[in-house]
Parts: structure tokens; C-alpha cells; sequence
């Protein structure tokens, strides 16, 4: 006979807690997330500068400053998984155009991220990925959540901008590179 109960909240919480994502549903966002960072990162290398630099009154106003935006919000959550948590000033001076000039440096300073990425979640289990991880904010103050939520929203954070850089391509007048998670799960059968 089914139990009718209504569940309680530590029950709840344990469901959720248990088994919703794994380390190798975050290993494969994340390597999602790097091909599609990829493709985002080769459109735009075929832009002239002023369309790469063209403010188009989004919040990062243009494709290089959303990109500069995407790889320094990586950095600033890798910065914290290893137990580092710059502050604003801090976080942001490493991601602008004054100190990441153009895309190849760019390119070679987020592949840094990655890379370091890759070794921190080479080390890790599916404890380590389910268990709250301390970090301060941007702000200073203090923080916690699941490593494996944090993650996610790395992954979530990244999508968000590249649809961005993918509609200011757009308005480019060029047709942009598909990078939905749908293309990636896809990329050997067919690019569409």
C-alpha cells in the first residue's frame, strides 16, 4: 500500500540532495559548456574590431565585453572553489580591456580557466560535489551553497551570455553558431 503522507521537509531535502546530478552530469555541462564557448569564441574571431567592440546597449555592451564577462565569471567561481573569493575590484581588473586587450589574450587567459578547472574537477567526487562549499560575494559577505548548484550555475551563467553574443551576431547581419546543449549532445550526428 502507497504511503499518502505528505513528505517532510528533511525528506525533501534528501531527495534533492541525492542523485539529481552526479560528477558526470557536471563533467558533461561543463564540457558542453567549453565547446559552446568555443564556437562563440571562433564567430567572433571573424568579426571585424568594430563589430567585435560594437556597444549594442546590452550589459556588457558589446561581444568582446560579454566574453570578457563570461571567462571572468569563471575565474571568479574557480577563484572560490579553491578557497579564494576576490572582491569586486579585484575580480573584475583581471577581466577587462585594458588588461585582456584582444581575443588572443583573451583566448589564452580563459583557456588557463579551464584548465585549472578541469584539474580541481578531475579531483572530485560526488561527496565533495554535493556538500556545501563556503565562498564570500563579491560584496565581502559571506555565503554558502552546494558545489554541484554552484557549478550549475556556472553553466547557466555562460548560456545566458553566449544567447546574447549570439544575438548581437545576429544583428551583425551574420548567421551565428548553434550552441544550444541540444547541438552538443548532437555534434556527431548532424550540426542541426
Amino acid at each position: 500500500m502507497a504511503d499518502d503522507r505528505p513528505a517532510t521537509r528533511e525528506t525533501q531535502d534528501r531527495v534533492f540532495r541525492i542523485g539529481i546530478m552526479n560528477l558526470t552530469d557536471i563533467k558533461n555541462l561543463l564540457n558542453y559548456t567549453e565547446w559552446a564557448n568555443e564556437l562563440a569564441m571562433q564567430a567572433a574571431s571573424k568579426l571585424p574590431d568594430e563589430g567585435l567592440r560594437r556597444d549594442f546597449g546590452i550589459s556588457h555592451k558589446s561581444i568582446f565585453g560579454t566574453l570578457l564577462h563570461m571567462a571572468g565569471a569563471e575565474w571568479i567561481w574557480l577563484e572560490r572553489w579553491h578557497g579564494r573569493s576576490p572582491r569586486k575590484d579585484e575580480a573584475w581588473s583581471l577581466w577587462t580591456t585594458d588588461a585582456c586587450c584582444d581575443l588572443a589574450a583573451l583566448k589564452d587567459r580563459w583557456g588557463e580557466v579551464m584548465n585549472a578547472r578541469a584539474a580541481y574537477v578531475s579531483e572530485l567526487d560526488d561527496d565533495r560535489l554535493n556538500a556545501d562549499l563556503h565562498f564570500k560575494l563579491l560584496s565581502g559577505d559571506a555565503s554558502s551553497m552546494r558545489l554541484v548548484d554552484q557549478m550549475q550555475h556556472v553553466v547557466n551563467h555562460a548560456t545566458m551570455h553566449r544567447g546574447q553574443v549570439v544575438g548581437m551576431i545576429r544583428q551583425l547581419g551574420l548567421d551565428p553558431p548553434s550552441t544550444d546543449l541540444l547541438f552538443y549532445l548532437r555534434r556527431e550526428i548532424s550540426p542541426k
